[in-house]
């Protein structure tokens, strides 16, 4: 049973409601997805598994588990049931506390394995990934790896925006500040902001234009015409 430290440091390094992973992962993530990977085991346990009346809680290890799990899937294109063995062995390492290179390459009968240190297991129906694919499939990997171990992921399509789990519980904000995307958007009026408005943010938070205006887009809120 995990100690009363252990449950309380997953709190304090990031926590997520589905939909607001959803948001982050845009916009190919939806709560049913989440929900589906979760009660069939793909993923970690959440930090709160929910039910009726209480919300689903993810840690930002799920956050990073399933960004991996979407960015597979689009790349080599399989079954989820066909490969979840593999899956376990690439989560599990790549989250390892002792963490060893983990990367893809080509068995010399054209399969695709997943290789970590002197151990490796064949990605069923991987041969039809291309060989300039690979590259990708281990940047992929490295660059989870990062974000796990600087707890900070950038959001994709958003250059000025990050979740930082030591930040503000892992809720996005603009890069380098503890500001939050939310909070930015609360200047909004009937879901529109305008120029006045980006200047007011820019005197009174010292915040950027570009940082400013991909708040507002990502809390859904457009400039005024």
């Amino acid at each position: 049973m995990p100690s009363r430290d252990e449950n309380l440091s997953k709190f304090t390094n990031g926590v997520y409601l589905v939909s607001e992973a959803c948001r982050i992962l845009q916009p190919k993530m939806t709560p049913r997805k989440v929900h589906y990977w979760l009660d069939t085991g793909l993923l970690s346990p959440a930090v709160v598994p929910g039910g009726r009346g209480s919300p689903t809680l993810l840690s930002f290890r799920q956050l990073l588990e399933l960004r991996t799990v979407q960015y597979l899937r689009d790349e080599l294109v399989f079954s989820l049931p066909r490969v979840r063995q593999a899956f376990e062995f690439i989560l599990n390492n790549l989250f390892a506390e002792s963490f060893s290179d983990l990367r893809f390459l080509r068995g010399v009968d054209g399969a695709l394995l997943v290789q970590v240190g002197r151990d490796a297991m064949v990605v069923p129906g991987g041969q039809g990934v291309l060989p300039e694919t690979l590259p990708e499939l281990n940047l992929h990997v490295q660059d989870t790896r990062e974000s796990w171990d600087r707890k900070t992921l950038d959001i994709p399509h958003h250059r000025q925006l990050v979740s930082n789990a030591r930040v503000q519980a892992g809720s996005p904000t603009v890069r380098g500040t503890r500001i939050e995307t939310a909070f930015i958007a609360s200047f909004a009026e009937k879901g529109v902001f305008s120029e006045e408005t980006v200047v007011t943010l820019k005197t009174q938070l010292g915040l950027t234009r570009d940082s400013i205006v991909e708040s507002m887009a990502f809390e859904g809120i457009q400039i005024a015409a």
